[in-house]
């Protein structure tokens, strides 16, 4: 029988105590040989508790090291688990997430299965961090195909499938050689724009639909808008900076639906066509999420999300427009 490669898990965290303890557990009871696995949590100098908890876990667990992230960027923290990896198989994960017991196993075994692939992930199932009306549609229309675009990862998927990009990621070290590491001065979008890179040297991502995760979804509606915003703002603002394009369509349907519903309602005051156009566009959405509420609400068995999803789905559309707007025209962007 073939030895296993040796894992490294990398975390990015900052101030996570509320979701760390269960996380870490749900690392540890992986069936990967933890004689075979090191897992590496980068923190960015967290000042809530996280710290104590994970020093906790690593003094019971020998292959748990707490590294510090002074730069406190997520791409920054990626980076230095990279250069302190001993693995030759680097798999990110998010504290926002618990984990199948052998899922860092079936990433592997991907790999392994799948030669040609660069980078393997699964599903990601999410779930309110708050069992509330509006945290259940939050954590609902990430799901559906009408609020969240495309993404197989997020939709699911009938079979393997290769794609442009996944949940976290399972890569192997080689990658890292040839491709280069994280891109610091993006925020945001590190991950895609990394995929982008890596697909554009002729590597492939592979998703697995029997790899799956639970992710935890926002819930308040504050935070919810400005993780919204922000999820439209970073592919074009990332584009700009790294000087080509690294998004997909999915990312341009938000924009087209906003200018076209903007440029109809500025000019409805001075013509009736217009007013037609402006009214068209917002019935022909709006039956289209009271269709999709309803679908949704029926298969979740919940009344509520027939009047929640709606507005989240509005929420999220305009919101993402908006701030992919933003980030095509940012004058901050610049080409890296």
């Amino acid at each position: 029988m073939m030895e296993l490669p040796y894992v490294t898990v990398v975390i990015p965290c900052w101030n996570e105590a509320r979701f760390v303890d269960a996380f870490l557990d749900s690392v540890k009871a992986q069936t990967y040989p933890p004689e075979r696995m090191e897992i590496l949590l980068v923190d960015a100098m967290s000042d809530d508790g996280t710290r104590a908890i994970v020093r906790d876990h690593a003094l019971r667990e020998p292959n748990i090291r707490l590294l510090d992230n002074p730069g406190r960027s997520r791409p920054a923290a990626l980076n230095r688990g990279i250069a302190e990896a001993r693995g030759d198989v680097i798999v990110r994960l998010d504290v926002h997430a618990e984990y199948e017991p052998d899922y860092l196993l079936k990433c592997v075994h991907g790999l392994l299965q799948n030669p040609e692939a660069d980078n393997v992930g699964g599903v990601r199932r999410p779930l309110p961090r708050d069992d509330t009306a509006l945290g259940r549609a939050i954590a609902v229309a990430g799901t559906d195909m009408f609020g969240a675009g495309g993404a197989r990862y997020r939709t699911g998927t009938g079979g393997p499938q290769w794609v442009d990009t996944v949940f976290g990621g399972c890569y192997r070290r080689a990658v890292f050689e040839r491709v280069g590491v994280f891109h610091e001065d993006l925020d945001r979008a590190q991950d895609r724009e990394f995929n982008h890179r890596l697909r554009a040297s002729g590597g492939k991502i592979l998703l697995l639909p029997d790899i799956s995760s639970t992710y935890y979804a926002r819930s308040d509606f504050r935070e919810f808008c400005a993780w919204t915003f922000e999820a439209g703002y970073w592919p074009f603002r990332a584009s700009r900076s790294v000087g080509r394009w690294i998004g997909s369509f999915r990312n341009l349907v938000p924009v087209g639906f906003v200018v076209a519903l903007g440029v109809a309602a500025a000019a409805s005051p001075r013509s009736r066509h217009a007013r037609r156009a402006a009214a068209g566009i917002a019935g022909l959405y709006g039956a289209a999420a009271l269709a999709s509420a309803g679908r949704l609400a029926r298969r979740h068995r919940d009344p509520a999300l027939l009047v929640t999803l709606p507005i989240v789905f509005v929420t999220t559309h305009v919101l993402y427009g908006i701030g992919s707007i933003c980030g095509a025209l940012d004058p901050a962007a610049r080409r890296g």
